[in-house]
Order: C-alpha cells, then sequence, then structure tokens
C-alpha cells in the first residue's frame, strides 16, 4: 500500500460548508493558501512513478524558485489533457454504477467509458488505444486527476455566471490545484474510496489498485465531499449496447436506435 507524503492541513478538521465563498476568496485574491500541499498534490499528478522529480518540484516550490517551478511543468497542457480524459473515464464509470446501466451486459467495466469517449470525441489522442495507455499511466492518481478536472469545471460554470477577476482560459486543473488544494483533495477522497470498491465487469480487483494507488493520508485533516450527479444519456446507452464484449482498443462508429438500458 503506497501513502501520499503530504502534510496536514493545519487547525481542525476541514469541512466544506460554503463551496461558493471558498470558491469566491480564493480566485478573487488569487490567494495560494497552502503552497506546501498543493504542490505535493500536482507532483503526484504529474510524476506518479518518478520520486525524484516531485521531490525537485515540491524542494522548488519551498525555495519559491520560479524558474525550476515553470521549467517542471514543461509540457503541462498535454498532462492536462490526459488528467482530463482519465477524469472523463472515472466520472462516466460512476454514472454507469449510480445509473444501474448495462447490467444484463455485466455492468460498468472501465473498456465501456473509453467506447464512449472514444466514439464522441473529435480532438486528437482519443482512440481507444491511447486512452487506455493514459489510464495506465496515470491511474494510481486517478482520484486526484478526477477531482481536479471535476473542480476546474465546476469553477468555470461559477466565473460564466459571476465573472472572477481571471481569464477563463486560467481555470485549469493546475492552476485549481495550487488555489483549492484542500477542495481538490475533499473531492478525491470520495472518488478514492469509490476506485477502491468498485470492481468492473470481468475482474476480481477493484478499478484503483490496492497496492499501487496513491492514498491520501488519513490524517489530511479535510472532510470528503461527493461527486455531482449525472445521468447517462440514451445516445450513450446505445453506443454501450453496440459495443461488442471484449472490444479493448477499438472502438466501434457505427450507428444505432437509442435504446436505455
Amino acid at each position: 500500500m503506497r501513502t501520499m507524503e503530504i502534510r496536514r492541513f493545519p487547525g481542525p478538521r476541514w469541512e466544506i460548508t460554503d463551496l461558493g465563498s471558498l470558491v469566491k476568496d480564493r480566485l478573487t485574491r488569487g490567494l495560494v493558501l497552502w503552497p506546501d500541499q498543493a504542490a505535493s498534490v500536482v507532483g503526484y499528478m504529474i510524476w506518479p512513478d518518478d520520486l525524484l522529480k516531485r521531490n525537485k518540484w515540491i524542494e522548488n516550490h519551498r525555495r519559491n524558485d520560479e524558474e525550476a517551478i515553470n521549467a517542471g511543468v514543461h509540457g503541462l497542457k498535454i498532462v492536462q489533457q490526459h488528467w482530463a480524459r482519465v477524469a472523463d473515464i472515472v466520472h462516466l464509470h460512476d454514472d454507469l454504477v449510480h445509473g444501474e446501466h448495462q447490467k444484463a451486459r455485466g455492468g460498468a467495466s472501465i473498456g465501456k467509458p473509453i467506447s464512449l469517449i472514444c466514439n464522441k470525441a473529435k480532438s486528437k489522442g482519443t482512440g481507444a488505444a491511447k486512452l487506455w495507455e493514459i489510464w495506465s499511466s496515470y491511474r494510481d492518481v486517478a482520484h486526484l486527476a478526477a477531482a481536479a478536472v471535476l473542480v476546474a469545471g465546476e469553477v468555470q460554470t461559477r466565473h460564466r455566471a459571476v465573472p472572477f477577476p481571471l481569464k477563463l482560459a486560467q481555470f485549469q486543473p493546475y492552476q485549481m490545484v495550487m488555489l483549492l488544494p484542500d477542495l481538490v483533495i475533499a473531492v478525491a477522497m470520495t472518488v478514492q474510496d469509490y476506485g477502491l470498491v468498485q470492481v468492473s465487469h470481468g475482474r476480481t480487483e477493484p478499478i484503483f489498485n490496492p497496492e499501487t494507488v496513491w492514498r491520501i493520508p488519513s490524517d489530511i485533516n479535510v472532510a470528503p465531499l461527493p461527486l455531482p450527479e449525472r445521468k447517462v444519456t440514451a445516445e450513450d446507452i446505445a453506443v454501450l449496447n453496440a459495443r461488442r464484449a471484449g472490444n479493448r482498443g477499438t472502438c466501434s462508429q457505427r450507428k444505432t436506435t437509442p435504446v436505455l438500458a
């Protein structure tokens, strides 16, 4: 079992009861309240299997070495795209489970969200083989990636309604971890618990490997937050109904008549 090395948030147990006020305060002031915790989370998200790079990144933050920090996040745009794919996989899996879809076809599996993504997406890097590669690379920090992407999406929605003094392009997962690490951790705790319990179809182990997933310390001093509930569309169910069992690595582009599971 692997546990993240991240400093505990100080004070009494941190419970986020007013999300709107928290987001407004941090983003309006551009306040990096917990820089050490934020840098640690980002380090695990970018380099889940490279201790030396993680430690160097955290040390650069502690020294406030801006040049080294900027050099460390070279290629961050692609990394954030990969986090977004991982987040889609996890959230779609959760949608299938809680909607009780595809029970007659074995229930939820990682392959089914991947099929949905590569059938709907138009951008580069959304083929099934690439998505499986991304999942393999970030599976052990999928709870962190999913949480960062979800928080970024929530903040963008709030910004569109009542703009913050930042450009929309700045509301990316990396910036959200730096400004709102406690919120990202709170959501990630819920995703972590989900991933350690849910077993994909045709397998005996949960979707997160209990031996290798980077677990959030139990004494991190933050209370978990639930995921937003969503519904799987009739179009998505049609795609899954047309999918052949074991169709890993390819995506059907066949048109089908939507049928709810």
